[in-house]
């Protein structure tokens, strides 16, 4: 108790006999300091604290309000951000072009080497529900700029391994530790543009852009040292912008007493139940978080299957080298860009028409006009691979397969992400991208290890016919939501549905 700090205090006559427990007593925001003055006299007296989360910015126009930066300067900031993402993602698939020559250096089996993928995979998948929390104590700033060049010093030592066993440890950790901007770029997008919505989309764009532009150009591009390195410097000019670490800072210089964010037994017992137990329960409770994931860890997981299947397809097949059999990915690249341009044109045309239009999709469930195109797009894209992959066939033609895949990939991704955001309050929006990332990540980390085995037995044709019947199967997911997803909302004790709208989806 204070009273009793205060009596311990008042009772000795000299400093250096108060034990540290009785000199500082925090309770309730208040601090009680003791001072050494003169020779052996004491003074007391208390120190009132302001809590960080009773701070805000002097008014809407606070030019320390990252929403107010000049926007050459947000731009800046989104674009390095997109591109270190990039780098993380490039780190995944630029692996497998290594994979033969492993086999043959270290003697082992390329499922083996394979699981290089995988680990890498699994790293970026675990990273955030670390490094997402810790950012709330210590800002995203320091998170950026130490986690990136750890990762990238991971991935410098795979090039001196010695043995697989290296490789793989080293693979985890390189995954690992170039996560956390995955996690991070989504709040501080929300930080830069959160008063226009407008913007925000389109900054989101092309974040989301980076997942899958980098696991496609991966095997083209075949470098990723010089593109760590080209990025860094960029990186470390990146300012902080989060509002909380801002406004303590500015605090501070103003002389206020400020209790800033601090690690506790409290907070991690927070942290634990928003950041991991949280997260899965959604996932195992509401069929929207379920089954959303699901459908998204599908189609990303065959993505990653096509790092496998794509050198069985056209360098058995067509008899192209280990250089050439890189190529084939930018059919995918082309569709991924194909998609980003569709939907930032339904997205200004439909989601966000000029004033004075009717906007007719001003519900969740309205937003699925971009998935069901998507969808569609996936079965279409997975035959076509399956059945013109013959020597009588030019390999341009499943070459151009690869387009609607990429195509379709991004808009069931985007659209996703898109009904999460309008469903879900923005805490528990967190939740439920964030076990759509781990599942995302972990479904997909297991694909490359049965692929090859997969493509020999069943035969190119039914190997993609397998998982064009599964694509086909789950066209009925965003039609099924558009019908029912209200109710589903209604039902969802996640999604935050107030009254009004609860007796209207049960009038429906």
């Amino acid at each position: 108790m204070v009273t009793s700090t205060i009596d311990k205090v008042e009772e000795k006559p000299f400093i250096e006999q108060i034990s540290t427990d009785d000199i500082e007593d925090i309770s309730q925001g208040e601090k009680y300091i003791v001072f050494k003055e003169d020779s052996e006299e004491l003074s007391f007296h208390k120190e009132q604290f302001v809590d960080y989360n009773e701070l805000d910015y002097d008014s809407e126009d606070d030019p320390d309000d990252p929403a107010n930066w000049p926007l050459r300067k947000k731009w800046f900031i989104i674009i390095t951000l997109s591109l270190i993402c990039f780098c993380c993602t490039l780190g995944s698939s630029i692996y497998i072009a290594g994979v033969p020559e492993m086999m043959v250096v270290f003697g082992k089996s390329r499922e083996i080497c394979i699981s290089g993928l995988t680990l890498y995979l699994l790293g970026l998948s675990f990273g955030p529900f670390f490094t997402a929390p810790l950012s709330e104590v210590i800002g995203r700033r320091i998170i950026y700029i130490s986690s990136f060049p750890i990762g990238m010093l991971f991935v410098l030592g795979i090039g001196f391994a010695k043995n697989i066993e290296t490789v793989l440890v080293l693979r985890f950790f390189a995954g690992y530790f170039s996560s956390p901007a995955l996690s991070l770029v989504g709040g501080t997008i929300s930080d830069l543009f959160h008063k226009d919505p407008q913007l925000m989309s389109k900054a989101i764009a092309m974040f989301c852009l980076a997942p899958f532009a980098g696991p496609v150009l991966g095997p083209v591009i075949g470098v990723l040292l010089m593109f760590y390195g080209l990025v860094l410097p960029f990186l470390m000019t990146v300012p902080e912008t989060y509002k909380p670490i801002l406004l303590v800072k500015r605090a501070k210089k103003r002389g206020i007493n400020i209790q800033g964010p601090t690690f506790s037994k409290k907070y991690f017992i927070q942290m634990a139940q928003n950041d991991l137990v949280k997260p899965i329960k959604m996932f195992i409770s509401d069929p929207i978080v379920s089954v959303l994931s699901i459908y998204i860890a599908f189609v990303f997981a065959v993505l990653f299957a096509f790092f496998e299947a794509y050198p069985v397809i056209f360098m058995e097949v067509y008899q192209m080298d280990v250089g050439e059999a890189g190529l084939p990915f930018l059919g995918i690249g082309i569709g991924v860009v194909s998609g980003l341009a569709t939907f930032a044109i339904i997205n200004k045309y439909l989601f966000f028409p000029k004033e004075g239009k009717v906007n007719k999709y001003t519900t969740p469930e309205s937003t699925f006009i971009v998935c069901k195109i998507g969808s569609v797009c996936l079965p279409i894209s997975l035959f076509w691979l399956g059945w013109t992959s013959k020597p009588s066939i030019h390999p341009l033609v499943p070459i151009a397969a690869g387009i609607p895949f990429g195509f379709g990939l991004l808009l069931v991704f985007f659209n996703v992400l898109l009904y999460f955001s309008k469903c879900y309050p923005p805490s528990n929006v967190a939740s439920a991208v964030a076990v759509n990332n781990l599942f995302r990540y972990f479904v997909a980390a297991i694909f490359p290890l049965f692929t090859v085995q997969m493509f020999t037995n069943l035969q190119i044709k039914w190997a993609c016919s397998l998982f064009g019947f599964i694509a086909l199967g789950m066209v009925s997911v965003p039609f099924i939501f558009e019908r029912y997803g209200a109710k589903l909302r209604a039902n969802s004790k996640y999604c935050g549905v107030d009254k009004d709208e609860q007796r209207e989806i049960s009038e429906v």
